[in-house]
């Protein structure tokens, strides 16, 4: 998820210049959040924040001809979904007996994580890779710790026990997050992710739950 500089709700505002002021670790925007099972109805919200995640589209494209490191540019623009966009990916999650859980704060969805399968193989079961979205006026707030608490603390009832990230080299925040709560480093895919026409690695970080 890249960076964003928005302006965070004011609600929280305060409390996140406190933190800042202070040092202290950032919980009491992060209180008022409720976590729960994503229902139907948040549909376009969990596909409106994963498209907020997304690089920006060049205006114009680029050519069909154009390159970058020997790359087609055009294949490196991630276009944004439809509010529906993600509507058959929820039916088959649900499908799979993977959890997706949304965080909430008062009626507004700002986030949210979902177990899938590793590569949904029949002997990896007990493995499952953690994908996480926060809206954009939400980052930094902790809400993606009390997400990522909270899928730790729920897999082994879905009978996981070992959770991997697959995140880019140059997402300092995603990396920051999963390495605070005992992820550790797992392997490295070298240039495999081709997105606004930059090359980047895929870091893996994972964790054995229970072994601490």
């Amino acid at each position: 998820m890249p960076a964003t500089t928005d302006v965070l709700p004011a609600s929280i505002a305060f409390t996140v210049a406190l933190a800042a002021i202070t040092g202290e670790p950032l919980v009491a925007g992060a209180a008022a959040i409720a976590i729960r099972p994503a229902l139907d109805g948040d549909l376009a919200a969990i596909t409106r924040i994963y498209n907020e995640s997304l690089p920006p589209l060049p205006a114009p494209l680029p050519g069909l001809d154009a390159r970058a490191g020997g790359r087609p540019v055009l294949g490196s623009c991630l276009p944004q979904l439809p509010a529906d966009g993600l509507a058959n990916w929820m039916a088959s999650h649900r499908a799979n007996g993977r959890p997706l859980w949304v965080a909430q704060a008062g009626v507004e969805v700002v986030g949210w994580l979902s177990l899938l399968g590793f590569a949904d193989r029949p002997a990896c079961m007990p493995a499952a890779e953690v994908a996480i979205y926060i809206a954009s006026g939400w980052r930094g707030c902790g809400i993606g710790r009390r997400l990522l608490s909270h899928a730790q603390a729920e897999a082994p009832l879905w009978h996981i026990d070992r959770l991997m990230a697959f995140i880019w080299h140059d997402n300092a925040a995603s990396l920051a997050l999963f390495r605070a709560q005992g992820f550790s480093a797992w392997g490295r895919l070298p240039g495999i992710v081709w997105a606004d026409a930059k090359i980047r690695d895929m870091v893996i970080l994972g964790r054995v739950l229970g072994a601490d």
